[in-house]
């Protein structure tokens, strides 16, 4: 049985995102942390003063964003 090749989702930063929107990533950022969003997720730090992970996949946001046929030409 032959197996399936899986591409990589592609993904964008909190930065990017923010961009194409006109906001700032803060506001990205906050939104994902209390699950606002659902193109996206955000995952705490393991350790006091550590760092938030960010997901965003791209293709979510793009609809998010009604630019969903801004995928075909990436």
């Amino acid at each position: 049985m032959k197996e399936k090749e899986i591409n990589p989702v592609e993904t964008l930063t909190p930065y990017e995102a923010a961009r194409i929107i006109g906001k700032n990533a803060e506001y990205i950022r906050a939104g994902l942390r209390a699950g606002r969003f659902d193109f996206g997720s955000a995952v705490p730090p393991e350790e006091p003063g550590g760092n938030w992970g960010y997901n965003i996949i791209k293709s979510k946001f793009f609809k998010y964003a009604g630019i969903e046929n801004e995928i075909d030409k990436n």
